[in-house]
């Protein structure tokens, strides 16, 4: 390649680092922040001045960093390392859920020197997933005979309208063998017999 086109592609390469909405960092292999974008800005709140004088153990959970460095020594023996949910920390002190995909980065001669990472904010998908969850969690007093649930104001209600108010389903209704067979032995006689 000419010089000149190497240098287009640098200056290309570095407006879609620099223009990206997520967080985007280079760390050396012992964990120095070599390069942070606008994206990282926003989300840590460090600006890049302060970021470069920093380690990734500082945006990285104490109870995590361990795990994470066992990552980039994998990724520094060349194995892949998929995608995967982990958090960070911001300048504030926010515990952040991400979504993290690392790629490791070699000098000229081939040899890996540092791990460029991509990092987008779920915690507000986390917390919806968990709002959802925690929507159904517990124990739900229900009717043995006839099934209906009694809500916590003490409000009796038909299994399927509880469900759908509780956790967004939709019911499409139908009839189970052994009912068709009770229900309509005319019509189903052998599952009857079943």
């Amino acid at each position: 390649m000419k010089p000149e086109t190497v240098a287009s592609v640098i200056r290309r390469f570095a407006v879609v680092l620099k223009d990206s909405r997520d967080a985007i960092l280079v760390h050396d292999l012992q964990g120095n922040i070599m390069a942070w974008n606008e994206g990282a800005e926003e989300l840590y709140g460090y600006n890049e001045a302060e970021a470069l004088e920093l380690n990734i153990a500082k945006i990285v959970p104490a109870d995590k960093i361990r795990k994470y460095m066992e990552v980039v020594e994998r990724i520094a023996s060349c194995e892949i390392v998929e995608p995967f949910e982990t958090q960070r920390v911001s300048k504030a002190g926010k515990i952040l859920d991400i979504l993290l995909v690392m790629t490791c980065l070699k000098d000229d001669s081939g040899v890996i020197v540092s791990i460029a990472t991509t990092e987008r904010d779920i915690t507000e998908i986390k917390d919806k997933q968990k709002a959802e969850l925690k929507k159904l969690a517990g124990i739900l007093p229900i009717c043995s005979h006839c099934k209906q649930i009694r809500d916590d104001a003490g409000y009796w209600h038909e299994i399927e309208s509880y469900l759908r108010n509780h956790a967004e389903v939709e019911f499409s209704h139908g009839i189970c063998p052994k009912c068709a067979g009770k229900l309509y032995p005319d019509i189903y006689p052998k599952k009857n017999k079943k």
